[in-house]
């Protein structure tokens, strides 16, 4: 993928504020290292809604079926968050022999499964952390989300444009990427569908140059 100098310039070409394109990229590549966003996903009683169970993985569903289920879940994100910020990080060798015996839910969240790197792509695992980045960023930002949900909406689909211009059409790129991020402001995803295919041979050639 490529890095940050990358995105912001075309962050700076779309127009989009350069903290909101720092703030996507941090929140995209370095999810683990962003304890803010951390602690909101700590937040089960907070974010949890019922109608939003399709994107959340069934070993989380299955310890929150009730609002006391949340709530003892919630204690034990909070937990391992507390274990992740005195230097037990998610993918850490040291720590993944240590989680032998772990249930499943514990390792999707200490092992890195909703915490990881790129993983908003990702079939299953990465409609959840979709979900909930864009969602952190709507809750956070408020009346401002606008231009961090563009930057955010920007780096994936530069990312996967540049995994993928090479064997597969624009529209495929910008449909499969469309399904695989789930975007819960979509006027917002096609306004930046649309800069990539206005700007798209440019972009191409960017991906070679830089």
């Amino acid at each position: 993928m490529k890095k940050d100098r990358f995105h912001k310039r075309w962050g700076d070409k779309y127009g989009i504020r350069p903290e909101a394109v720092r703030y996507a990229y941090w929140l995209i590549d370095e999810p683990v290292e962003q304890t803010e966003y951390l602690e909101y996903l700590t937040e089960v009683t907070k974010w949890w809604n019922d109608k939003d169970e399709d994107y959340i993985p069934k070993p989380i569903i299955k310890e929150c079926k009730t609002a006391e289920m949340r709530g003892e879940t919630e204690q034990k994100y909070k937990k391992y968050l507390s274990d992740h910020i005195r230097g037990i990080i998610p993918h850490n060798p040291f720590f993944n022999k240590q989680a032998k015996g772990k249930t499943k839910f514990e390792q999707w969240f200490f092992q890195g499964r909703t915490t990881g790197r790129d993983l908003s792509r990702v079939k299953d695992i990465g409609k959840f952390q979709s979900y909930m980045q864009q969602e952190y960023i709507r809750r956070y930002m408020g009346s401002g989300e606008r231009p961090y949900l563009l930057a955010w909406y920007l780096h994936h689909l530069i990312d996967y444009c540049h995994e993928s211009y090479k064997t597969m059409k624009l529209t495929c790129i910008i449909n499969r990427n469309r399904d695989r991020i789930k975007p819960i402001d979509p006027e917002c995803y096609d306004e930046v569908a649309s800069f990539i295919q206005q700007h798209w041979e440019e972009l191409k050639y960017d991906f070679e140059s830089y």
